[in-house]
C-alpha cells in the first residue's frame, strides 16, 4: 500500500472492503477471502515477486483468524464466478483426459481398476499383471505442482506396493526429464507411451496402439 501510495479507506473502495476490513486483514486478525484476495494482488503487485509476499504474508496468518466478509460489490461476484469458472474448466480438463486414458487402456485389452483407494493411498488407475502391480496418475496440467506430483508417485509406489508408478501427461517435455532425475522408477509418459510400456511388461507387442 505504501509502494502504491494508498491508504486503506482508497484500497477498500477499490476492492470492495470498508476500511475497517483492510485493517483488520493487515494487522492479521482476519484472512482475505478468496476474491479478496485476487483483487488485492491485481491492485498491489506488479511484479511475480509482490505476488509472492503478499501470498506469505497470509500464509503466516494465525489459525484462529477468520476470513474478512467481502461486501455486495458486483465486482467480487464477477472475480468469484471467475475463479470457479477456470476450476471447473480446469477439473473438467482433468476428468476427460482420464477418461481418454481408460478408452485407450480398454482398446488395448488392458485390465484395470480405477479410482483405486487403499488407506490414504489413491490412485487413478491400478493394473495388476503377474504379480505385478502398475500405478497410473492421470497429470493433465504438466506444469503446475511437479514436486507434490514426485511426491505422490513416490508415496503411491511404497503404499500400494508398485513395481512401477506411471504419471500420464499430454505431452511429454522437460516435465519428464526432471522426474527421471528425481525418481528413476517413476515413468512419466504419454498416453501411447503408457500402453506401450504396459504391454511390453506384460510381455506382448504393443504395435497398432495409438
Amino acid at each position: 500500500m505504501s509502494r502504491r501510495g494508498l491508504t486503506g479507506a482508497q484500497l477498500g473502495e477499490e476492492i470492495g472492503l470498508s476500511a475497517t476490513s483492510v485493517s483488520r486483514i493487515i494487522q492479521g486478525h482476519a484472512k482475505p477471502k478468496q476474491v479478496t484476495l485476487s483483487r488485492l494482488m491485481k491492485r498491489l503487485c506488479a511484479t511475480p515477486e509482490d505476488e509472492q509476499l503478499i501470498l506469505r504474508a497470509f500464509t503466516g496468518v494465525s489459525v484462529p483468524a477468520i476470513e474478512e466478509p467481502v461486501s455486495d460489490d458486483p465486482k467480487n461476484a464477477l472475480e468469484e464466478r471467475e475463479r470457479i469458472e477456470r476450476w471447473l474448466e480446469a477439473r473438467t480438463q482433468a476428468i476427460t483426459f482420464k477418461d481418454a486414458v481408460a478408452r485407450e487402456l480398454e482398446k488395448a485389452g488392458i485390465s484395470y481398476r480405477r479410482d483405486v483407494c487403499d488407506g490414504i493411498a489413491s490412485a487413478d488407475f491400478l493394473i495388476e499383471r503377474d504379480d505385478k502391480r502398475i500405478a497410473i496418475e492421470c497429470k493433465f496440467n504438466v506444469s503446475r505442482d511437479f514436486d507434490k506430483t514426485v511426491g505422490i508417485a513416490r508415496l503411491l509406489q511404497d503404499l500400494l506396493r508398485c513395481e512401477q508408478v506411471i504419471v500420464v501427461v499430454p505431452f511429454v517435455g522437460e516435465f519428464a526429464r526432471a522426474a527421471k532425475q528425481c525418481a528413476p522408477s517413476i515413468q512419466v509418459l504419454s498416453i501411447s507411451d503408457t500402453i506401450e510400456l504396459i504391454m511390453k511388461m506384460a510381455g506382448h507387442s504393443a504395435k497398432g496402439v495409438k
